[in-house]
């Protein structure tokens, strides 16, 4: 197997980050601004709340994504698939899972899960190891010579 870099990986996330931002800002989530200041008492928790679901919305989403087709969009344009560790195989919904979970958790300390990719031999982010999955680059290798 040949494992993705953090370069394409960063790559992967910045092109999700694009359609995690599209949902979050266009499809409305949340009460209306006119239902925010009718109730102002709560109007910091209510903020606090359904930003936190802005955020973790997607991320699900993703999750979902990664059980049906084992990559995420942007993993998908770069042909890069999240496989389990030991078999090579596509991952299950378990490990789907417990991946989303991991990402989650990677996302809530500032990125920190992503760092243990540039010291591991298999690249694996703390979201990897606990769902004990890699992510393979799956591109053609002769697509990635140069011309000549």
């Amino acid at each position: 197997m040949r494992y993705a870099s953090y370069s394409r990986r960063a790559w992967a996330l910045a092109i999700d980050s694009i359609w995690w931002t599209v949902i979050v800002l266009f499809i409305p989530l949340g009460p209306s601004t006119e239902d925010l200041l009718m109730a102002p008492d709560s109007l910091t928790a209510t903020i606090l709340l359904w930003l936190a679901i802005g955020q973790c919305l997607p991320v699900l989403a993703t999750g979902v994504l990664w059980a049906i087709w084992g990559t995420s969009p942007g993993k998908r344009a770069l042909h890069l698939r999240i496989v389990d560790r030991d078999t090579g195989r596509q991952m299950t919904v378990r490990q789907a899972s417990l991946r989303t979970l991991g990402y989650l958790v990677c996302f809530a300390t500032c990125g920190a899960g992503f760092l243990p990719m540039l010291f591991n031999a298999q690249k694996q982010g703390l979201h990897d190891r606990m769902a004990n999955t890699v992510v393979i680059d799956d591109e053609p290798f002769d697509r990635k010579l140069p011309a000549k």
